[in-house]
């Protein structure tokens, strides 16, 4: 008799695929998908090895970080005719020193996506932005979009705290991505950096993991003892554990998920990710 993950009191475990990020190019790794042709072959080989969510960046034609809404309809388009609905989309709203933060709230409002992720520090970066970042994540709620912020140190955390406290966040269980490693020597994480991150964090905040370097994987197996849900991929990293170089972003997926059994995770699928994060799709309005 076969025994189920439930059962054996397994924890439910998300896994996001961030197949290159805005600056990577194919100096940096041959297999970085970057065309919509390319993100919707990677998508379906990640969601094969077990990812329920992308975390998806695109390309303007010189190969440059873009916020265009054109380029992220035709990248989603390309995904969902591979995948269908089952993978999550999120599209980053990153700024990489291009944009501001009224072009980047209005791509999400031109977009209307299923999730987004963004950066506290740029979306809000001075105590005089707070009300328009109060009434963004206002609509992201009324729309149905759900956002992860993205939270880089301790002070990113206490400031989250904060805002949640004065309702600027609307959620009182948030959904946040902590990067650990960014300023760190030659962006080489430390597992052991996570703690001071989490004594910090509210508790009742649904909390991600991404990490730099080869000890990827290190960082993501402590954020799975501490109940924490994983993002991995070469926009972070393209080493294996061993630092070989990985052959695709599904390889890396594969091999955290070789590692979820010891740690008494059990990966979820689109659908179950899709009621932890309390996304609705569409067609659900």
């Amino acid at each position: 008799m076969n025994i189920t993950t439930e059962e054996k009191g397994y924890t439910p475990l998300m896994i996001a695929v961030a197949p290159n990020g805005a600056r990577k190019t194919k100096d940096d790794h041959a297999g970085l998908p970057l065309s919509p042709t390319e993100l919707a072959m990677t998508a379906a080989e990640c969601q094969d090895a077990g990812a329920c969510m992308i975390h998806l960046h695109v390309r303007d034609q010189h190969g440059g970080h873009s916020l265009d809404a054109d380029l992220y309809r035709e990248a989603i388009a390309a995904i969902r005719k591979q995948v269908g609905d089952e993978l999550i989309i999120q599209i980053t709203t990153e700024a990489v020193g291009i944009y501001k933060p009224d072009e980047q709230i209005q791509l999400v409002k031109d977009l209307r996506p299923e999730a987004i992720s963004v950066a506290l520090r740029e979306i809000c970066p001075l105590p005089t932005d707070e009300s328009r970042a109060a009434d963004f994540f206002a609509w992201l709620q009324a729309s149905r979009i759900a956002p992860q912020y993205i939270l880089y140190d301790s002070e990113d955390i206490k400031r989250f705290n904060e805002m949640q406290n004065r309702g600027i966040v609307p959620q009182e269980s948030a959904n946040v991505l902590l990067v650990l490693g960014r300023y760190t020597d030659g962006q080489k994480s430390r597992a052991e950096d996570l703690n001071p991150l989490l004594e910090n964090l509210k508790r009742k905040n649904l909390w991600w993991l991404c990490a730099f370097g080869s000890t990827e994987l290190d960082c993501m197996e402590a954020a799975m003892e501490q109940g924490g849900h994983c993002r991995i991929g070469f926009e972070n990293n393209q080493q294996m554990a061993d630092e070989t170089l990985a052959r695709n972003n599904a390889a890396l997926v594969s091999q955290l998920i070789n590692r979820t059994d010891s740690h008494h995770r059990s990966p979820v699928s689109c659908a179950q990710a899709r009621e932890l994060m309390e996304i609705w799709q569409k067609s659900d309005m």
